[in-house]
């Protein structure tokens, strides 16, 4: 996938963009960018592309977060030669809750097993 280039500036940077589609596919855009170039100037180059249209709208409602390789980031994070910006949605459910709920349905699967004599 080609790398657009910031308006004539040398580029000194390559950085990939990342995010889920509506479809649940993986939509990405690879940008070229100048030396120290922050998180802010990658997703300027996400707004002027066609296919980053809708998740730089949806970023700019507050309905995605951004992050590289998975730590939560701001705009003016400095960006390095091969990161990842991760453009991501609100969580659902806490991850702990969930787990704890699995685990309490697990548990009374197996208790109403044993009161069935399903365990010997």
């Amino acid at each position: 996938m080609a790398a657009e280039s910031v308006a004539g500036e040398a580029a000194a940077l390559a950085v990939e963009i990342v995010w889920i589609r509506p479809d649940g596919s993986i939509g990405s855009l690879a940008v070229a960018l100048p030396a120290g170039a922050r998180v802010r100037d990658a997703l300027a180059a996400l707004r002027r592309d066609p296919a980053g249209e809708a998740p730089a709208e949806a970023l700019a409602r507050g309905e995605l977060t951004m992050a590289i390789y998975g730590e939560h980031c701001d705009a003016a994070a400095a960006l390095h030669p091969g990161d990842r910006i991760e453009l991501l949605a609100a969580l659902q459910v806490d991850p702990k809750l969930a787990r704890r709920r699995r685990a309490e349905a697990r548990r009374a699967q197996t208790s109403r097993g044993r009161e069935r004599g399903g365990e010997r």
